[in-house]
């Protein structure tokens, strides 16, 4: 006769069983999930458009001294353009709404949309072209572009980490992506507002996976 193994134990016991499958299972997805190449020259040549649920833009400015509080705009959109040369003739184009920036201070955004910083009504982009690629090591590099807002515009240097290429194993699609970081001067984009209370610095982060556009379909 078996001995009886009282109801909390049980209830652990499958817990712990749970768990242990759980891991396995974890481990078989992993792998499954690891199908990155992080060589540049894997990439095929051909338009790629920027993924906007697995896209962020993110930035920070000093505050006073006190902090670097971070910020975000929404909506983003980007086309990447991979010629048979690689990465060293590679393009992006990119533009982000300023009216979705989101500093979850709903004063702050208005403010920030307004004429005294975005002029988000009359300048409803704020658009970036780079091209290039100097790479620092075999998965960073540096791109070279130009950040604009209306008429005015400032050099950006972004320092990228290619992550790999591959077929994402969820949605079957050729992806591509990348980490990037980079600064410029909030005053020669024609920001100007609140000096002495906020710096002048924008450090900029974009975390971003571009999908394969099918020859002929156009990107938006």
């Amino acid at each position: 006769m078996r001995p009886r193994i009282p109801p909390p134990r049980r209830l652990l016991l499958a817990a712990l069983a749970s768990w242990a499958l759980a891991l396995g299972g974890c481990a078989e997805l992993r792998s499954a999930l690891r199908v990155q190449d992080s060589s540049l020259a894997s990439v095929p040549a051909g338009t790629y458009r920027l993924d906007p649920e697995h896209c962020s833009v993110v930035f920070s400015v000093d505050h006073l001294g006190f902090s670097r509080p971070i910020m975000r705009f929404d909506r983003v959109q980007a086309t990447l353009r991979w010629p048979a040369g690689g990465a060293t003739q590679a393009s992006v184009e990119a533009r982000v709404r300023t009216d979705s920036v989101d500093t979850n201070v709903p004063l702050l955004d208005r403010e920030l949309r307004s004429p005294a910083m975005l002029d988000a009504a009359r300048h409803p982009y704020l658009r970036l072209r780079a091209q290039g690629w100097r790479p620092t090591s075999a998965r960073r590099g540096d791109v070279a572009g130009m950040l604009m807002l209306g008429r005015e515009r400032v050099p950006l240097v972004l320092h990228v980490r290619f992550n790999g290429y591959g077929v994402d194993p969820v949605t079957g699609a050729a992806t591509l992506g990348f980490s990037a970081r980079g600064s410029f001067s909030r005053d020669q984009l024609g920001l100007k507002a609140w000096p002495g209370l906020v710096g002048d610095t924008v450090h900029l982060r974009i975390e971003a996976e571009f999908l394969a556009t099918p020859p002929g379909s156009g990107t938006r």
